[in-house]
């Protein structure tokens, strides 16, 4: 059984259709790519993470802990443009760290950009929390007609990936059963691939000829059309929920657009 996702199926985002959820990430994604202020990204990240608490029954540290690579990021992001930023020349000075000089352009571009980034994280990380794989790509099959070969084989990598994980758990263990130790110097890594590719690539073959022989005992792919256990559907619920995130969305950059905070670029 894949392993059900951490909202589950009993949150109000786990039941939700994953083409339509998928939907409100781009309705939240998009209008971010045309916007150049912080405000704007940082209410939707705002947004997005009561969504995730309330909705999709994730925690804040749930949310907040995989982000913390993107805080690091808007710190090489406000370097960069304190650095680096074409305005620094023009804009005023908001406070200054020795004969360093931050500057109001210099904020104002890390900002927007540092926001967009953790706004656009944090709705990638709330649909893949509350949405299951299996039922991604079964929507992806039934309401956008993926094709379903395409589909299986996806399904079957991704149940793939931990059975690799305990396979070099079992292949470490053995090896230090065996008295082989881990060595260190540049070619380590190289010797570390050696000894682990051989053995994992083998038991990769032998799955992948039962996975075949199994495909072929159920004559996956000999007819026009496949049965399914489960058949995703496009509810009423589901059509409200999208409706009222674009809503919210475009009430939050509607509002902020026409404010003197907003600013809006198609460069």
């Amino acid at each position: 059984m894949v392993p059900l996702a951490d909202g589950g199926p009993s949150s109000y985002l786990g039941r939700r259709n994953p083409t339509i959820k998928f939907a409100a990430v781009i309705a939240g994604a998009l209008p971010l790519t045309f916007v150049f202020d912080p405000l704007t990204p940082l209410l939707l990240f705002i947004i997005t993470l009561l969504a995730g608490r309330f909705l999709g029954k994730l925690t804040l540290r749930e949310q907040l802990r995989p982000l913390a690579v993107f805080v690091l990021a808007g710190i090489a992001i406000l370097l960069a443009n304190i650095f680096f930023n074409k305005q620094n020349g023009t804009s005023a000075v908001v406070f200054s760290v020795g004969a360093l000089h931050v500057t109001h352009a210099a904020l104002w571009a890390a900002g927007s950009l540092w926001t967009r980034i953790l706004a656009f994280a944090l709705m990638s990380l709330v649909f893949v929390r509350t949405t299951q794989p299996q039922h991604l790509l079964l929507s992806l099959v039934h309401q956008l007609h993926l094709n379903d070969r395409v589909a299986y084989g996806v399904i079957v990598g991704y149940r793939m990936l931990p059975v690799f994980m305990a396979d070099y758990d079992t292949i470490h263990a053995a090896q230090r059963l065996r008295g082989v130790r881990e060595g260190s110097g540049l070619l380590h890594p190289f010797s570390r691939f050696r000894r682990y590719a051989l053995p994992l690539l083998t038991g990769a073959i032998r799955r992948a000829g039962r996975i075949a022989v199994a495909m072929d005992a159920r004559a996956f792919g000999a007819l026009p059309r496949r049965s399914y256990r489960e058949r995703m559907v496009v509810t009423a619920a589901d059509w409200l929920f999208l409706a009222a995130a674009v809503v919210v969305i475009a009430a939050v950059v509607t509002g902020i657009g026409l404010s003197s905070f907003g600013r809006f670029t198609f460069s």
